[in-house]
């Protein structure tokens, strides 16, 4: 029996998908990184595409349904599967990855980015899926060198009209960047002049513009790296190196 990878099953399939299921291949064709990324909820809020339909994507193509999906492209990804012919290996990735790290890491970015958190009263810390965790990390950070930070889920992020004030600062630590479109930051920092700083492997946030500190961090899907590596691992080297600056400083 010929085993065929989730991506040529989909194109195996591709003829007999229906006009809404062509929107959830396209989407998934431009960013494949998502199916590992995201969630069945995540992808449906992001992309408005009903869940049923992605469902019914997955099913078409011999899936139960997306998390099924989901863990087949996460073995075959793990499997190193893209070029059976590269000797490079996951450790050899994480080191090129880290390389390209410390090179985008400018001290001056860095410092004013620590310099605004130790002035900020309260420090609200926001991100969602895998980026919650390190939000969580650098919200531990703080309160280790006693800073007023607080993390909230992206869910909760509607009630920050209410709580933000120019002396508070929001970190928002985000992949792509994507569910950001829910919400209005660029009024929200209009209205509350608060200080508006994000962590994200997306330089082309239309926010961006209105931030305070804009962080851009390399990845393995934003720098066409062979392997899937995980992204939170660049986010937590981030979080540590800002850690270290911060206590110099304090």
């Amino acid at each position: 029996m010929i085993y065929l990878n989730p991506f040529e099953k989909i194109e195996l399939k591709k003829n007999s998908f229906t006009k809404k299921e062509l929107i959830v291949y396209n989407i998934l064709q431009k960013n494949p990184d998502l199916i590992l990324r995201g969630s069945l909820s995540s992808l449906s809020e992001e992309y408005n595409v009903s869940q049923p339909t992605i469902t019914r994507f997955c099913q078409k193509i011999g899936y139960t349904g997306f998390n099924d999906f989901k863990y087949d492209v996460f073995r075959y990804e793990k499997q190193g599967s893209h070029d059976v012919k590269n000797n490079s290996t996951t450790i050899d990735e994480y080191c090129n990855l880290l390389h390209i790290l410390d090179e985008s890491i400018h001290t001056k970015q860095l410092n004013k980015f620590a310099k605004d958190i130790i002035k900020a009263k309260t420090i609200y810390i926001c991100g969602y899926h895998k980026s919650s965790l390190p939000a969580k990390m650098l919200q531990y950070n703080l309160f280790k060198i006693h800073k007023a930070s607080i993390f909230i889920s992206i869910d909760e992020a509607h009630d920050l009209d209410q709580i933000l004030t120019p002396d508070d600062m929001l970190i928002l630590i985000t992949n792509n960047g994507n569910l950001l479109k829910r919400f209005h930051f660029k009024d929200l920092k209009s209205k509350n002049n608060f200080n508006l700083s994000i962590i994200t492997m997306n330089d082309k946030i239309s926010i961006k513009k209105y931030c305070n500190n804009y962080i851009w961090l390399p990845s393995s899907s934003n720098q066409n790296l062979k392997h899937y590596l995980e992204n939170q691992i660049v986010f937590f080297i981030y979080i540590d190196i800002l850690t270290s600056t911060l206590t110099k400083l304090i």
